[in-house]
């Protein structure tokens, strides 16, 4: 606490940011460049390349999911080294996974060591990991080895009474056809806990440890393939999840499977064995001139103890035909439901999901997104207060995005968002504006600026920043600065909450495997300060 706060942090900021979603693929289809993810945050993913040469704002990148090459993500802005980039879709993505510029992607290409800075990933919620199967030659096995440890310390201080201190513990690895073997494995696991709050570990292991991924893959043949664990189906991205076995047949353009286990609990992310999940699904995939369309459905039913409490159709589609144009939807229908006890057959829309995006000429695109889908549940997240009502504020309703890039180091947005949930007392309406300066004149460093104007169902706000990043020691040091301006006008209350939040980040690249960052951020608001420091150690294998 303090009565007259100092300043810590003058300098500004940008971590390229924003805009939204810039379309189409620029690059030749002969060129194939091959990066590495290597941050996600709330609306953006970060790539990380030995050079983006040749890749130009707007160029689609692919991942491989299920062996099928998809466009994943679109490159808004870039320096030397890295694409700042949007999401196409709901596929699921982590930090450490490739990404290519040619959808023929070919697992002999060399896997590529980066040397660019990263930003820590502090959001563990919105990483998924998901399997990234390469194609392969049909008389080779090819045995590849990726993965990550890494220790971090969260630290949350006020000199109230109310500080914080968390370790977290992360093992990310996946293992390709495993000495030459048909067998192979993926990763994804943290442990987190309070120092010297042990007890509330032995008390329940799950509220600590959280288990994203865990599991083994075995390829019977060329078509056939049997998982077993805790496994995500990015086919079926939306039903989250499972704890069992998934039995897939790959026929052609033809895939189809079927699974059952049990979902995690929604409590701790843990495993509940009263919650039995079971079903089937089909798909089918094409690759054209024009693009690529790749739709899958599934059915399946979800038990509590033992009885089924939803019956449930999915729908997933992903295409880009249509010149400039990528379309993403997804839809869940319910079937089934229990009133007084008795089951009754319904349809009830439960889930939709509309991702469009169009890019109207080089230097313009723009992208729409209708979202009526649940609640997101985050079991861990490192966002302050003003970027939790931020995110919240976004979630769900009908979002419009334009993007325009007058000159090539500089780049503008605007999202405008609504939302109209019944019981709210009012609709949420937001606006999003940015500007990006990518290649400061002398200095060589990136600025970036915004500003966010919302009308939720309890406040109005307004939160303005800027910030400034630039990297030094041939591109191993990475820096940047930030401020920003909050006013919470919250309806009914009598005052406001206005906070002035600075924070600073570095990370360094010791060596190819090895890497650390800290970010420290300070929140200044009426006679309190918060500070939050965040440190990361991380080695590679």
């Amino acid at each position: 606490m303090t009565d007259n706060p100092r300043w810590i942090i003058y300098c500004l900021l940008p971590v390229l940011m924003v805009f939204g979603k810039n379309m189409a693929t620029g690059q030749s289809l002969h060129e194939l460049k091959e990066g590495t993810i290597s941050y996600i945050s709330t609306n953006n993913v970060y790539v990380k390349f030995v050079s983006t040469v040749g890749i130009e704002d707007g160029d689609t990148l692919y991942a491989s999911i299920n062996d099928t090459a998809m466009a994943t993500l679109v490159v808004k802005s870039k320096s030397s080294l890295s694409c700042l980039c949007d999401p196409i879709g709901e596929f699921a993505l982590k930090t450490g996974d490739k990404v290519w510029t040619n959808p023929k992607i070919q697992a002999s290409a060399p896997a590529i060591e980066q040397l660019e800075p990263e930003i820590p990933d502090r959001d563990i919620g919105e990483q998924a990991l998901v399997s990234t199967m390469m194609e392969k030659d049909p008389g080779k096995r090819y045995t590849q080895f990726s993965g990550r440890l890494s220790v971090a310390s969260y630290s949350m201080f006020s000199g109230t009474g109310s500080d914080s201190y968390r370790m977290r513990y992360t093992l990310s690895a996946s293992a390709l056809n495993i000495s030459g073997s048909k067998l192979s494995s993926e990763t994804y696991v943290l442990f987190t806990h309070r120092i010297n709050e042990w007890d509330v570990v032995r008390q329940n292991i799950f509220d600590a440890l959280k288990i994203y991924s865990l599991a083994i893959n075995y390829e019977m043949n060329r078509s056939v393939t049997i998982k077993a664990g805790r496994i995500i189906n990015p086919r079926i991205a939306n039903m989250g999840s499972f704890d069992g076995l998934e039995f897939a047949l790959t026929f052609g353009k033809m895939h189809a499977g079927i699974f059952a286990g049990t979902r995690p609990d929604p409590s701790d992310y843990g495993f509940n064995p009263n919650l039995l999940r079971y079903g089937f699904w089909a798909g089918h995939s094409q690759s054209m001139k024009n693009g690529y369309a790749q739709s899958s459905v599934a059915f399946y039913d979800q038990l509590y103890f033992g009885k089924t409490d939803r019956r449930v159709v999915y729908f997933q589609h992903t295409n880009t035909l249509l010149r400039n144009l990528i379309a993403f939807s997804s839809i869940e229908l319910d079937l089934f439901k229990l009133e007084n006890d008795q089951p009754v057959g319904m349809i009830d829309l439960t889930s939709f999901y509309l991702s469009l995006n169009f890019r109207v000429s080089p230097k313009i695109s723009v992208s729409g997104i209708y979202d009526n889908r649940k609640n997101v549940i985050y079991y861990e997240t490192f966002r302050n207060y003003a970027d939790e009502v931020l995110q919240q504020s976004v979630r769900q309703g009908l979002r419009l995005r334009v993007n325009y890039k007058p000159m090539r180091v500089l780049s503008l947005g605007l999202t405008a968002g609504t939302r109209n949930r019944a019981g709210d007392f009012r609709p949420t309406n937001t606006l999003n504006g940015s500007a990006t300066w990518s290649d400061i004149p002398t200095i060589k460093a990136t600025f970036h600026a915004s500003a966010s104007i919302m009308e939720t169902n309890y406040l109005d706000g307004q939160i303005y920043g800027a910030r400034i990043s630039k990297y030094f020691l041939n591109d191993k040091l990475s820096t940047s600065a930030s401020y920003r301006y909050v006013n919470f006008d919250y309806l009914n209350a009598f005052n406001n909450l206005v906070q002035h939040i600075g924070e600073i980040d570095f990370s360094y690249r010791a060596t190819k495997k090895l890497y650390f960052s800290l970010n420290v951020e300070s929140t200044f608001q009426e006679e309190e300060q918060f500070n939050r420091v965040y440190l990361n150690l991380r080695r590679s294998f």
